[in-house]
This record gives structure tokens, C-alpha cells and sequence, in this order.
């Protein structure tokens, strides 16, 4: 008796201790998911849909490994034009490792670009349903962006596809959300990125009543040489003609260009290349103004 006494005696003592020690472990294990040392803990469903043997293996600390995997089997549904299973797929990958901005980056290309330009050709379905479909996979794309920025919200890469998504011509552009995407693009990579700089200023110059606002975002990019490219002096001359005030078309293109030849062949070419329906105040009048003075 006294033998089996003992064992129940080290059983009790054992559920007492875990029993003790389990809140403080659950502490540990949300500050260590908080600090980005681990991954957070697979739901019941994410563990149903990867396996038994994978979701095993995922518990072990090796989810990385797993959505690697999932991310190959992905390839196969792109190759295969499959769509939803591609999506749910990523849906997978984006459980396991939703700390890596690739593969939430990576789905948005599939479905925005992908998957909706193929729904758009396929002959054999309904105009209208192609159209639906269509829309319909490129919202599926932002929203994959848009859950990959409230996990990455440091990271500017997300910002940049945003941005890029919304500004697109071809996908129902909202320049609004592009510009404030892009801004948080350059904020997040700490004022380094040019390219988010200026496509911010390309974004916001085609919002409506932010005229003001663009000008001075114009401004102070010019202020910086690197920035100096054909489209931001064009831009801004644009810009500062719409409220010029009484300042001279000497003046403006003095401030924008290096000389009268530069003004001409880059205000030419930015009047022709104008597919992204940039603003066009002053052009006009301006390549006039110098074809007369030779």
C-alpha cells in the first residue's frame, strides 16, 4: 500500500506542478509570439486542413517547413490555372508564416494579377461572369495585402504592392488609397525609397482637391537631385502653373528645367506618354511658349 500511496503522492504533486507552472507558460508563450520569437499557435481548423503527419511536424517549431511545402503544391494549382485551390492554399501558407511578407505578397500577385487576367480571357464563360470574376479576384488579391500589412505592419514591401495595386490602370485604380499605401511605404522604409517617394507624389497628383497637397509633396522631392527625373520636373511644373499667380512661363520653367531645350523634349514626351492620365495644366501653352522662341 505504501508503494502505491507514493506513486499518487508524485501523480498529485506532478498535476499540482503543471498546474502551477501553466499560466506562467501561457505568459511566456504570448510575450514570445508578441516579440516575433514564435509563431502563434494553429488553430483547429489550420491543423484539420494540413494533416495529421504535417501539423505534427508544424507543433514541432518547423512551420516554415510546412508552408514550403504547401507553397510548392501552390505552384501546381497556378500551373494548373486552379484558382481557388491556389487561395486556399495560401490561405495555409499565410496561417503557418504569417510573419513573412513574401508569401502574403506572393498570393495578392496570384490572385490580382493571375488569376483575375485569366477569368477576363476565358472565352467559354459569360462576358458578364468573366467581368465578375475578374473584379472579383482582384479585390481577392488586396485583401490578401491587406491582412499581410495588419501582421507586417513594419513592412514597407506590403505598402509598395498596395500602392502598386491601386494604381494599376488596368484594375480599377483608386489613387487615394495608392498614395496614402505608397506614403506609408516611404515612412515604413524610413525615407529611403525614392521609387515609394515619387509614386506617392504620381498617386496624390491625380486625386481630386489635393492640388495643394502635391505641390508641396513636388516641392520637397525636387529639393533632393536624385529626384530630379523627367516626370517629377514635369509634374511639378504642371503643379506650380495651376497656381502660378503672377509669376511668368520664364520663371516656371526656369525653376523646373536646366534650360529651354530639357523643357521642350521632356514636356513633349510628357504630354504624348500620358496613359496614367496625369494632370496636363500648362503643357500645352508652355511647348507653344517655347516652339515661338525658337
Amino acid at each position: 500500500m505504501n508503494f502505491y500511496r507514493k506513486i499518487a503522492t508524485v501523480l498529485l504533486l506532478l498535476l499540482a506542478a503543471g498546474w502551477l507552472k501553466s499560466p506562467w507558460e501561457a505568459a511566456a508563450q504570448r510575450n514570445f509570439v508578441s516579440a516575433g520569437l514564435l509563431s502563434q499557435p494553429l488553430d483547429v481548423a489550420t491543423k484539420e486542413k494540413i494533416g495529421q503527419t504535417c501539423a505534427a511536424v508544424a507543433l514541432g517549431g518547423m512551420q516554415s517547413v510546412v508552408a514550403t511545402f504547401i507553397n510548392l503544391a501552390a505552384y501546381g494549382s497556378f500551373e494548373y490555372r486552379d484558382w481557388p485551390k491556389l487561395e486556399e492554399r495560401y490561405n495555409l501558407i499565410v496561417a503557418l508564416q504569417p510573419k513573412s511578407s513574401y508569401y502574403w505578397d506572393v498570393a495578392s500577385w496570384h490572385l490580382s494579377y493571375n488569376a483575375a487576367v485569366d477569368y477576363r480571357e476565358r472565352e467559354e464563360l459569360p462576358a458578364a461572369r468573366r467581368e465578375a470574376l475578374h473584379k472579383q479576384y482582384i479585390q481577392k488579391g488586396r485583401e490578401f495585402l491587406d491582412r499581410g500589412i495588419q501582421n507586417n505592419p513594419q513592412d514597407w514591401t506590403l505598402y509598395s504592392s498596395k500602392g502598386r495595386n491601386y494604381a494599376h490602370k488596368d484594375k480599377f485604380p483608386d489613387f487615394a488609397v495608392a498614395a496614402e499605401a505608397y506614403r506609408c511605404a516611404w515612412q515604413t522604409g524610413k525615407g529611403q525609397r525614392t521609387f515609394e517617394a515619387r509614386a506617392w507624389l504620381y498617386s496624390l497628383a491625380r486625386v481630386p482637391g489635393k492640388s495643394e497637397d502635391s505641390l508641396d509633396l513636388a516641392r520637397e522631392l525636387f529639393r533632393n537631385p536624385q529626384n530630379r527625373v523627367d516626370s517629377i520636373r514635369c509634374l511639378l511644373f504642371v503643379l506650380e502653373w495651376q497656381v502660378m499667380g503672377e509669376r511668368t512661363m520664364e520663371d516656371l520653367l526656369g525653376q523646373c528645367f536646366e534650360d529651354y531645350k530639357m523643357a521642350a523634349e521632356m514636356l513633349r514626351l510628357y504630354q504624348q506618354n500620358n496613359a496614367d492620365q496625369m494632370p496636363q495644366d500648362g503643357v500645352m501653352m508652355a511647348m507653344q511658349w517655347l516652339k515661338e522662341r525658337g
